[in-house]
């Protein structure tokens, strides 16, 4: 539990409550601000938020992915709870999120996204009044996530944020900023990285820390800052070079999953602790605000207040923070990896697990799992005991389907998915295969990039050491097709499937690939598959709608089309589509 935390002495007016701003600035580390110790830039601005507030030294996320980190952060629960452990899933219908409960409570939310890994269709938008987020394409062939115009500048954001906040002034308001100016591909030009001296990230760290700045000036003078509650974080960090890993997410290091955590508390707020120094996570964020605001804590969020169940002062035992990395797993059937901290001692389990005191080794280089056998056992146990405690939700039935197509999935294998929930640690160690998946990462860089022909070969490299690695599979299918080799590409995505039944990316394909040729019959099937697996899917509902009509199936058409539009409700192409059907 967190050593040294408070219960800030407060005088609510049960007519004015406060208002709450959380400002996520996406692929942030920690180490790399100056109120945490750097050195080769200074961010005086959001070291500024720390003033008559509280800096948390030692906050972990949960999972250092963009989509599943925000989901814990909002929902209170673990990662295999909410079962958003990779981007592009989806959140639960009818989660309980924290803009749920403070917009039944009174407020007005509102949400500012940067980037469109948080776009609506995902979901995080349930408990938002307005969820600002102008990246909507769902429709099949819309550019790739990472691509520059699939996010917006952090400036525009926080212009959004302030606009939105003076139309609605004298309300009780929670909005969420976030701010995807750190995440690759930069958007500043490396001239300006090389004119200062400094790294391209930090480059882009010193335009965040400016906008930072900027804006709470903004917040200053429309006096929101004095009575705000005010949470800078950010979602996970990024490895830049740290156990060779670059980016973020297959790794579960401190260089992705230490994040900063600052808390501005209103001017109203007494006996604050400047220094929080034991580790919590983003998992309790959210019941601090909801403590702090004196908010009844739903029942469902697991992670604890950092006011109501210390004093200064206290000493306790030192609670569990959990972390993971499912990536490997879920890209390359690779062992996951699962982390339990407490206190200095972190545990990762793997294939061959791992053990760091980050108090005297804080970018953990000397792995002790025989030094301190002892310690690893107790935290494995923990963990263990940890992940028994829930039974993850079965895969739930989609009703759109037959029971005869059902039937057909089921004796394939399509819906008996384990639960990620209770999956062993066994198989491939994700360190043991580091130089496969660089490997497959160029290729997939130069396959974004359009660089086809280099990409293929290198693809072939990977299924040459890994002929079960699906992922790659499926994109040297991809390759194959824009080389105008559609057998081959049909060839990949079919193998694809034989390995994994439940890799609905390849049925998509391939139902795309019989869609192009008129075959409706085989197209209907393949996205029915989709569905099945993927029962979000818009591409998939809405492509199982083409092959419907075609075929004269114009209810199963048009029922399929109305999930489609639900699921993009901005999409004009689907409206139109659906208006078109509807007058036939």
């Amino acid at each position: 539990m967190l050593v040294g935390a408070f219960i800030p002495c407060v005088a609510q007016d049960a007519a004015a409550p406060t208002p709450v701003i959380i400002i996520s600035i996406d692929t942030l580390r920690a180490d790399h601000l100056s109120a945490y110790g750097y050195t080769k830039i200074q961010t005086p601005h959001i070291d500024s938020f720390a003033q008559g507030g509280t800096l948390f030294t030692q906050a972990e996320a949960q999972v250092p992915l963009t989509l599943p980190s925000h989901t814990t952060l909002f929902t209170s629960t673990y990662p295999f709870v909410h079962q958003v452990e990779e981007n592009g899933e989806r959140v639960p219908p009818g989660a309980l999120t924290l803009a749920s409960v403070l917009q039944s409570h009174g407020y007005k939310t509102a949400a500012f996204i940067g980037s469109d890994f948080l776009d609506s269709r995902y979901g995080l938008d349930q408990g938002f009044d307005d969820y600002d987020c102008p990246f909507a394409q769902e429709t099949k062939g819309a550019a790739e996530p990472m691509a520059v115009n699939f996010r917006r500048d952090g400036a525009l954001v926080v212009r959004a944020a302030r606009q939105w906040m003076e139309s609605h002034r004298g309300q009780p308001v929670f909005v969420f900023v976030h701010l995807f100016d750190m995440h690759t591909p930069y958007a500043l030009p490396p001239e300006v990285a090389r004119q200062k001296g400094i790294s391209r990230y930090d480059a882009q760290l010193d335009y965040v820390d400016q906008v930072m700045g900027h804006f709470q000036q903004e917040l200053i003078k429309g006096g929101w800052w004095d009575k705000s509650l005010v949470v800078f974080l950010s979602d996970h960090g990024e490895g830049l070079g740290d156990h060779q890993e670059t980016d973020h997410g297959y790794y579960a290091y401190e260089s992705t999953l230490h994040v900063p955590l600052i808390v501005h508390w209103p001017a109203k707020t007494s006996n604050v602790t400047p220094l929080a120094q034991a580790p919590v996570g983003l998992i309790d964020v959210a019941p601090t605000i909801l403590s702090y605001l004196r908010v009844p804590i739903p029942a469902s969020f697991e992670g604890q207040s950092q006011l109501g169940a210390l004093r200064a002062g206290e000493t306790a035992r030192p609670r569990a923070i959990y972390s993971e990395s499912l990536y490997a797993h879920d890209a390359f059937r690779w062992s996951p990896l699962r982390v339990l901290r407490v206190g200095k001692y972190k545990y990762i389990q793997a294939p061959k697990a791992e053990l760091y005191d980050l108090e005297a080794d804080p970018h953990e280089r000397e792995n002790l799992i025989r030094k301190n056998a002892a310690v690893a056992a107790e935290l494995q146990n923990e963990l263990a005991a940890l992940l028994t405690r829930y039974t993850p939700s079965q895969r739930a039935t989609p009703s759109a389907l037959s029971p005869e197509t059902l039937a057909q999935l089921e004796s394939l294998g399509y819906l008996a998915a384990q639960p990620r929930g209770i999956m062993e640690t066994s198989g491939i160690d994700p360190k043991d295969r580091f130089a496969e998946f660089t490997l497959y990462q160029s290729a997939f860089v130069d396959f974004l990039a359009g660089h086809t022909a280099a990409a293929l070969p290198r693809f072939q490299l990977v299924l040459k050491s890994d002929p079960q690695n699906t992922l790659a599979r499926f994109h040297l299918g991809e390759c194959s097709l824009r080389l105008k080799r559609p057998q081959d590409a049909l060839r990949e995505w079919t193998t694809a499937l034989k390995l994994d039944p439940q890799y609905a990316p390849a049925a998509e394909s391939i139902g795309d690939y019989w869609l192009a040729l008129g075959d409706y019959a085989k197209a209907r099937w393949r996205f029915e598959q989709v569905v099945a697996l993927t029962p979000g899917s818009y591409s998939g509902h809405f492509q199982l709608a083409v092959a419907d009509e075609h075929l004269g199936l114009l209810p199963e058409a048009l029922r399929h089309l109305e999930i489609a539009c639900k699921i993009a409700p901005n999409d004009e192409n689907c409206a139109a589509k659906l208006k078109s059907l509807k007058q036939k």
